[in-house]
């Protein structure tokens, strides 16, 4: 029997009294409970008003209590509401001289709730049984960065039968995918290879018939696929190796390793359900197929579990979840018959007319929903009227300008005496951002734009990392032409070709200086002072331009010249760019603070004044690279741009944690980031047919969707867990092509009608988080050039006259273009700088004048001591960063400049000072010629034509080179395929950047799993020690270049030289390391 009520317990905390639904669920008896709660149904409160009743009636202790949520912030909230409320309630209890259970003890376990996420409590039940699976219990977690990374490693250093021919990143996408699927549906690769190699025999034994091509393409595409996921499987299985070596997991591994412990190991499950004798379950629709087997075995049998979700808001079908999980509560918990059926079905954040359009658009749902019954919500006591209007723009900027003026019309930040209106924009697909963004910026509304991908694209971040990739690899153009005509340099178009031509007559002459050099294959060529070879194609990059400005009235062949101006910014950027990297030793963060710097990004937020989104943006990215350096195992610059360019070519971006909107902007967000937010004020564009839904609904044939038929990285339904709730393809027993095409025409329609069903549930969580304004809105014309009808989603709401106003204009006329397309598109170049830049860049100046003398009043005034303590702490911490250098390096070396480094310091160090031109050399031409060939035989272009070399017509060169030929025709390395010919690869050493041109790579025939790099001499074999060990310095650098730019472990990258003439190939026993190759470049004593 119980001493409170539930109606008692909110009368002494001061509460409203529960609802009639609130009470069912709050006194349910402690057995499984199934709670269909409705959007803004006030869920959280009805749990945490459960978790006090049953504390304060003494059912059980507070610590017997176990909460699982999906976000850390709803873990968060839910413990510290039933922490407050009990804390509370105890003291009103002890004022009214009650004695009761809830004394201090209680009140100490109840400050240290278990209320957890999903994954956090999976992660303790495997840290905690990890020996029972032979996994060592302090198994690393990787985070987002570090497991991009390591599947990025396994891709690139994969050398096994890989037919598909996507793009690197493509691939590394398809196998984390595949790798997660397998995790959340519980499959071993094994496993996944066999059932995928079913499917693939089910189809081959198809009856050949008399089909015509047009039934046997799909057919033939559909098995090419399935062989492209075997053979993608297997890396997943080396993905997994790679992990368990390194002791790593990742979030889906501690999901299904959960899993196993549960159904595997019966004493772990009786150990749980002994420490939690209440369990709660929030957003329960959302679990994975992984997540609720475990949860089953381990809470099943008839406990106390209470499962609260909506099956309208399950939005992430795409990573396991089901709407049907709630239906299938009873029969995983093993309770069925026992399970008690409740919902809570007030809204208490909607009113009336956002409720009438959530409910109509969530109708279809309801009527298909099966084995459980979902009410439609109903308004809140004293709810107001609410808006809902529509709009179909005829374009999508007249669309954006509808947004933005209705976002505008409604939204009102805080002031003095007055309540702030929220508002929030809520898109589909996060490419919609910017036109909104562009119209609500121009009326000054403070945007915050949530969400990675978002700020990828924010100006000052798109500057910075631009900046960054030009100080990693010199070579990219495109980088370097942001830079050139972006905010900071703003160089015009005659600037512009003016630098082109600079770059084709540093080329022209780059390509005329190659038959002057030397030969590094010949026995004698550092003798005779003759330059390597490998000086020749390294001697020029983009970078180079930038050092080597025409000197004042140049003029191009064409007949351009630069402007004064536009040379002085060019040589600022080039100290920019050596500035930072002569810095590159430092971590990816002091990295990026130093290329912020450089850009003079840090003055210009600050001299924006006020709320600065561009301070916010440029924090956020930092802070970014702070988590990345944290979770990768090899956290250097490339492989965090790589990781970037990863983020933007992923539509979800890469995960990152949401943090709490700024209640001083208004927001863009996706609406999958939206779900469990809410504002005042909600406007959802892009509600045309085919973005929203995203596929196509209308016409013959339509909604179809491909499904598991198309993606190298999707899990075949057939080898999901959820299969029976999914669309089913019979592929097996078909009569022949036709009847199996057939069936796989009728699984589109099926997959398309399930897919609009999802868009559906997304489109229902939209539209409830508004509180009071909603606006929906779509266009005519979108990126195409036919006008697209609306949204099935709009149509039904305009047709039950939901909302108000004219919703939508008249279409276009038949056989109507886009008038976006026929636009002539138009811009100011350069761009004209905002007004006011240009007098704060001059107060900025004054301010640096005057710098100088503000800092000797600094030091001598009385502070003095403790900013000259504070100048000899960073300049001793900056002297030990800082490599120390015998000699005065240039900003590039050459690998073949590494060699005479190594070979000889002093004679290097003289050339430094007094460079002296050097002969013409056969052995030059020889060498030249032979690369060239060897490009054009493995089928790689090549920088110049055979012909075209000085010396080409010498019959001597001829000759040899014909010998060369011969001689490499017999090698070994003329029957394998290389993984990369001719590579040119930049890498820092001890702040130095390293110029390679990697000849050749291979798979390496003696190791598998490795790669060895191959430089090709054209010389004679070294006789003496000296030269040979000082030769090999260039396979070092070669070897350690490659290991950074692929990120592969160095041990795994072994190299040789081939010396062609006596067909020799030579692989030192070792090669020096990189702290051998940095003690070189410091002049270290080994």
């Amino acid at each position: 029997m119980t001493q409170y009520t539930p109606h008692e317990i909110a009368a002494l905390l001061g509460l409203p009294a529960p609802t009639p639904e609130q009470t069912a669920v709050i006194e349910a008896p402690l057995e499984p409970v199934l709670v269909v709660a409705g959007a803004g149904s006030g869920k959280t409160e009805t749990m945490s008003a459960r978790v006090v009743y049953l504390v304060a009636n003494g059912l059980v202790a507070p610590d017997e209590v176990l909460g699982l949520t999906f976000t850390r912030k709803a873990a968060g909230e839910l413990a510290e509401r039933i922490r407050r409320r009990l804390r509370a309630l105890t003291s009103r209890l002890r004022a009214d001289g009650v004695a009761h259970s809830l004394e201090e003890g209680v009140l100490e376990a109840m400050r240290r709730p278990a209320v957890s996420t999903y994954n956090s409590y999976a992660a303790g039940l495997v840290k905690e049984h990890a020996l029972r699976l032979g996994i060592e219990p302090s198994a690393r977690l990787l985070g987002e960065a570090s497991g991009w990374q390591l599947a990025h490693e396994v891709v690139e250093s994969w050398t096994g039968e890989l037919q598909t021919g996507a793009a690197l990143s493509t691939i590394v996408s398809a196998v984390r995918e595949l790798s997660g699927a397998l995790s959340e549906h519980l499959l071993t690769p094994a496993e996944a290879r066999a059932q995928m190699q079913q499917i693939v025999d089910a189809i081959e034994a198809t009856p050949a018939g008399n089909g015509r091509s047009e039934h046997l393409a799909p057919v033939k595409a559909l098995l090419t696929l399935m062989r492209e996921r075997i053979e993608l499987v297997d890396l997943v299985a080396e993905l997994a190796r790679r992990k368990r070596v390194s002791e790593a997991l990742d979030f889906g591994d501690q999901v299904a390793l959960g899993a196993r412990l549960a159904e595997d190991f019966g004493a772990v499950g009786e150990l749980e359900r002994a420490r939690y004798r209440v369990v709660l379950l929030d957003e329960y629709q959302d679990t994975s197929f992984a997540q609720a087997r475990m949860l089953g075995a381990l809470f099943g049998a008839g406990h106390a579990v209470t499962a609260v979700g909506d099956p309208n808001q399950s939005i992430y079908g795409w990573r396991g979840a089901s709407a049907s999980g709630l239906s299938r509560f009873a029969e995983q918990f093993d309770a069925v018959g026992r399970v008690h059926h409740l919902a809570l079905s007030t809204s208490w954040r909607n009113d009336v007319a956002i409720l009438d359009a959530s409910n109509a658009v969530a109708r279809p749902l309801r009527d298909r929903q099966v084995g459980i019954d979902v009410p439609a919500l109903a308004p809140r006591p004293g709810a107001g009227p609410g808006a809902v209007s529509a709009v179909y723009a005829p374009t999508l900027a007249d669309e954006a300008t509808a947004v933005a003026d209705f976002v505008q019309q409604h939204w009102r930040p805080a002031a003095p005496g007055r309540a702030a209106r929220t508002a929030a924009v809520l898109c589909r697909a996060r490419k919609q951002f910017v036109d909104v963004e562009i119209e609500l910026r121009r009326r000054g509304i403070p945007v915050e734009v949530v969400g990675l991908g978002g700020l990828l694209d924010t100006p000052e971040v798109v500057d910075l990392v631009a900046f960054c990739e030009v100080v990693h690899d010199p070579a990219r153009g495109d980088s370097l032409m942001r830079l050139l005509t972006g905010p900071w340099l703003n160089l015009g178009a005659a600037d512009t070709f003016a630098v082109a031509d600079r770059m084709r007559e540093l080329a022209r002459a780059s390509r005329a200086a190659q038959g002057r050099q030397g030969d590094p294959g010949a026995d004698d060529a550092h003798v005779d002072g003759v330059v390597p070879e490998a000086d020749i194609v390294d001697s020029h990059s983009i970078v180079d331009v930038l050092d080597e400005l025409p000197p004042p009235g140049w003029r191009s062949v064409e007949g351009r010249e630069l402007t004064a101006d536009a040379r002085e910014r060019l040589a600022r950027l080039a100290d920019a760019l050596a500035h930072v990297r002569s810095r590159t030793y430092l971590s990816v963060p002091e990295i990026i603070g130093e290329a912020e710097q450089a850009l003079g990004l840090d003055i210009e937020v600050a001299l924006a004044g006020g709320h600065s989104r561009g301070r916010a943006a440029l924090d956020a990215f930092r802070d970014i690279a702070v988590r990345f350096v944290d979770g990768a195992p090899h956290p250097t610059l490339g492989a965090f741009l790589a990781w970037l360019d990863a983020a933007r070519q992923e539509e979800r971006g890469l995960d990152q944690p949401l943090r709490e909107p700024d209640p001083h902007a208004v927001q863009i967000i996706t609406v999958h980031a939206a779900k469990g937010l809410e504002w005042d004020v909600v406007a959802v564009p892009g509600l045309s047919d085919g973005t929203f839904p995203s596929l196509r609904t209308t016409g013959d044939g339509y909604p179809r969707d491909s499904a598991w038929l198309t993606g190298l990285g999707t899990l075949p339904y057939p080898l999901r867990g959820d299969a029976p709730d999914l669309p089913e393809l019979r592929y097996a027993g078909a009569s022949d092509p036709k009847d199996l095409d057939a069936r796989r025409k009728e699984f589109l329609g099926v997959a398309g009608e399930h897919q609009v069903a999802e868009e559906r549930r997304l489109a229902y969580v939209a539209l409830t988080r508004a509180r009071s304004h909603l606006l929906l809105a779509g266009s005519w014309f979108r990126t195409g050039a036919k006008p697209v009808p609306p949204s099935p989603f709009l149509t039904e709401l305009v047709e039950a006259g939901l909302v108000a106003g004219d919703a939508l204009s008249a279409g276009p006329d038949d056989g109507a273009v886009n008038p976006r397309l026929a636009q002539e598109q138009t811009a100011t170049w350069p761009a004209q700088a905002p007004a006011g830049v240009d007098l704060r860049r001059d107060a900025a100046q004054l301010v640096a004048a005057a710098a100088p003398a503000a800092w000797e009043d600094l030091t001598t005034g009385p502070a003095g001591d403790l900013a000259r303590t504070a100048l000899r702490l960073l300049d001793e911490r900056e002297e030990r960063r800082r490599p120390r250098r015998e000699v005065e390096l240039p900003a590039h070396l050459s690998a073949s400049s590494m060699v005479r480094l190594a070979k000889d310091r002093a004679a290097y160090a003289r050339d430094l000072r007094r460079p002296v031109p050097q002969e013409p050399s056969v052995h030059a031409r020889r060498g030249t010629s032979f690369h060239a060939w060897v490009e054009q035989f493995y089928g790689a272009p090549v920088l110049l034509d055979l012909d075209e070399l000085r010396g080409a017509d010498d019959a001597a060169v001829d000759a040899d080179l014909e010998a060369l030929k011969d001689a490499f025709l017999t090698s070994e390395w003329a029957g394998l395929e290389p993984i990369a010919v001719e590579v040119d690869v930049e890498t820092p050493i001890a702040g130095v950047m390293t110029r390679s041109r990697i000849d050749a790579v291979f798979a390496d025939p003696r190791r598998p799993g490795g790669v060895v790099v191959v430089d090709w001499k054209t010389g004679k074999v070294p006789t003496d020690s000296a030269t040979a060990r000082a030769r090999e310095v260039q396979l070092a650098v070669y070897r350690l270049a490659w290991a950074r730019w692929k990120h592969v472990p160095l041990e795994d990258v072994d190299a040789a030289f081939f010396y062609v003439g006596s067909g020799t190939t030579v692989r030192p026993e070792s090669v020096a390391s990189a702290d051998e190759l940095e003690r070189l470049v410091l002049g270290a004593p080994d």
